[in-house]
């Protein structure tokens, strides 16, 4: 149930001044976003369609503050397909930044959903073989002696994870790479 007091009638507003596409008041729900996603398809949680129509509903709390925006992988399958050209990954991308902005924290999010990488600083021997394999510049080496991710930076490619030595960094699977693996 949709609570009317905690609405925010700019959010869509905003997500338009922020860069998010003109055309997001636009959206039918056709669901053609939805038909594309190859996230949407193994992930229960995650419905471009319904991100959109939550921003239109003014559901700013709901959308930032739960991990279901760090879902997409931002492929951008939505895009071409939108026949009002709304740009679900727009909206999406713009939401996350919009999270950022607001302080909402997303670290654990982002790494939840394996789209953000972490390092054990109990295994890490500091030997830059992350830092200089990120093709982002995510990683680097704090005072303390080991290495960090820096999540603005990270897009849970996964590179640092397979070349580090020491095995000291983690990245949980995406919702796709799991239902690839898995053969579902």
């Amino acid at each position: 149930m949709i609570d009317l007091k905690t609405r925010d009638k700019e959010l869509a507003r905003l997500i338009k001044k922020m860069g998010g596409p003109e055309a997001l008041t636009q959206c039918f729900r056709c669901g053609a976003c939805s038909g594309i996603c190859p996230v949407e398809k193994v992930c229960e949680e995650f419905d471009p369609r319904v991100i959109v129509h939550s921003v239109l509903l003014g559901l700013k709390e709901k959308l930032l503050k739960r991990p279901t925006i760090w879902y997409c992988s931002q492929c951008g399958s939505c895009v071409p397909v939108c026949p009002m050209d709304v740009k679900p990954m727009e909206v999406i991308k713009t939401l996350q930044s919009l999270a950022r902005k607001e302080g909402v924290p997303i670290e654990e999010s982002r790494f939840a959903v394996g789209r953000l990488a972490r390092v054990d600083a109990e295994k890490c021997i500091v030997c830059l073989t992350c830092v200089r394999t990120c093709p982002f510049g995510a990683p680097y080496i704090v005072e303390d002696g080991f290495a960090v991710i820096e999540a603005d930076k990270c897009r849970g490619c996964g590179i640092c994870v397979v070349e580090c030595p020491a095995r000291a960094i983690e990245i949980r699977p995406s919702p796709e790479n799991v239902a690839f693996s898995t053969g579902g």
